[in-house]
Parts: structure tokens; C-alpha cells; sequence
């Protein structure tokens, strides 16, 4: 029986506290300026414009949710979907490991040994490039290539081992398109044109706020930060889901190593 494979999502701690932080000076940028700006300008004069104000903050307000929230959707999909495929990936490599057990000895040691080495370069060489969003190099492809070849140009002499091939046949072609999934999912998700209406969104939020008056200073500034924060919050959201592999919240290579840890049980 294959192993249990498994592939989790880590935290990467550092990257975290730095998005943190940057949420934290965000918020007390905006604060500190909305501060400054209900110095300057009298809460009466506010006052005046919060009907006017509030009718155009809801219906911005509502349009702006709509769109964040919905981005946040698709790249939870995205990156649950990026999850599956990764461990469809290392399904795959298992079940063709164990599907060329009906081969002669060896060329099961071959296609088993291209497997192996697939693997060690997947972790080695691949996932730190996807991690720093990379280019990814073509030495893994060329080994599952190799693997894939042996499958193909093999001559069964009986009925097992024609079944082995078409089993194999079948599990190299799951893996290769898991991935070639997996290196089209490891591009953001999120263009430059869509990040740049989410900014410009928030900045319209935040500017319909100043035109608040409200006659507790501490308590609009408290708002203020509440909104500010949100925001920012689920700005890091997008950011990490958007970046399944280099976010800080990442796919881990932990499938490929667990396949790894296995091989000398199934050899």
C-alpha cells in the first residue's frame, strides 16, 4: 500500500510579524493624519456634510466589500485548490512508484530511481524557487521525462506486465499534469490593475471617514483605526492566498519529504 502522504500549510513567523507590523504603522499613519486634519477642521463644519456623507460612504462602502470579499474568495479557492493539487502531485509519484512493481527488477530500479531523484530535486531545487517567486529549472521535468520514457517504450511479455504499464501509463500522466498545475498556480493570482483598484478603494473609504464629524474626537479616531485595520488585514489575506508558495502563510514541501522517508520500505 502507498504511504500516507500529507501537505500542510506553515507560517512563515518572520514574514508575519513584518505584515503585522505594517498593518500596525498603517494604522497609526491614517490615525495620526485624521488627527491632524480634525485640528485644522472645526467638527461643525463636518458635521454639516455626515448626511451627504453617509449616503455615499454605505453605497461605497457596499461596492468596496463586495469587491474585496469576493477577491478574497477566489484566492482561498485558489490556494485550496493549489493544496489539492500538490498532493494529487505526490499521489501520483507514489502510485507510479508502486504501479511499475510488475516490471522486470531492472527497470522498476530505474523508473523508481528517476522517481527519487524527481523528488529530491522537487524539494531541493523547486520549492525554494517558488518560494522566491523564481523561474523554475527544467532538471525535474527531465528526470519525470526519463521515468515517463521507460514506461512508454517498455514491451510487456504478459498479461501483468501489461497491466503494470497501463497502470504506470496512466499515474505518469496524473503527474504530469499536477505539475504543470502546480507551476501555473505558483504565479500570483492577483494582477497590478486589480491591486491597484483595491488601493484606490481603500483610500476612498478612508477619506469618506475624515468627512466625518463626530463630536468624541477619541472615539472617530478609534473607528478610523477599526476601519484602517480591517482593511489592512484583509489586504495580507489576499496577499497570502494569492501566493500559495512564497505568502506567509505557504504550501509546504512536507508531501514530497514524507514520499521521500518512505522509499526504502517500498523498494
Amino acid at each position: 500500500m502507498p504511504p500516507t502522504l500529507m501537505t500542510h500549510t506553515v507560517m512563515n513567523a518572520p514574514q508575519a510579524r513584518l505584515e503585522l507590523l505594517i498593518v500596525a504603522v498603517v494604522i497609526a499613519l491614517v490615525v495620526a493624519l485624521h488627527a491632524v486634519l480634525r485640528r485644522i477642521v472645526r467638527t461643525d463644519t463636518l458635521r454639516r456634510h455626515n448626511d451627504v456623507a453617509g449616503y455615499l460612504f454605505s453605497a461605497i462602502g457596499v461596492l468596496y466589500a463586495v469587491v474585496l470579499g469576493f477577491v478574497v474568495v477566489v484566492v482561498w479557492e485558489k490556494y485550496d485548490s493549489t493544496v489539492a493539487n500538490v498532493e494529487d502531485e505526490v499521489s501520483a509519484a507514489s502510485d507510479l512508484y508502486h504501479a511499475v512493481a510488475g516490471y522486470p527488477p531492472l527497470l522498476q530500479r530505474r523508473i523508481r530511481g528517476d522517481l527519487r531523484e524527481y523528488a529530491a530535486a522537487v524539494i531541493r531545487v523547486e520549492w525554494p524557487a517558488m518560494m522566491r517567486d523564481a523561474p523554475v529549472p527544467d532538471d525535474a521535468s527531465k528526470l519525470l521525462e526519463d521515468a515517463a520514457y521507460r514506461v512508454a517504450t517498455f514491451s510487456p511479455r504478459n498479461a501483468e506486465e501489461s497491466d503494470a504499464q497501463q497502470a504506470a501509463t496512466a499515474q505518469v500522466l496524473r503527474v504530469f499534469d499536477a505539475r504543470r498545475q502546480r507551476l501555473v498556480q505558483a504565479a500570483p493570482l492577483v494582477p497590478s490593475v486589480l491591486w491597484f483598484s483595491l488601493i484606490v478603494g481603500a483610500m476612498a473609504m478612508i477619506a469618506f471617514a475624515y468627512l466625518f464629524g463626530v463630536e468624541n474626537q477619541r472615539t472617530q479616531l478609534t473607528m478610523t483605526g477599526i476601519l484602517v485595520g480591517l482593511i489592512a488585514i484583509l489586504f495580507v489575506v489576499v496577499h497570502a492566498f494569492a501566493n500559495p508558495f512564497s505568502g506567509s502563510v505557504r504550501i509546504s514541501d512536507e508531501g514530497w519529504l514524507h514520499f521521500t522517508a518512505h522509499e526504502p520500505q517500498i523498494r
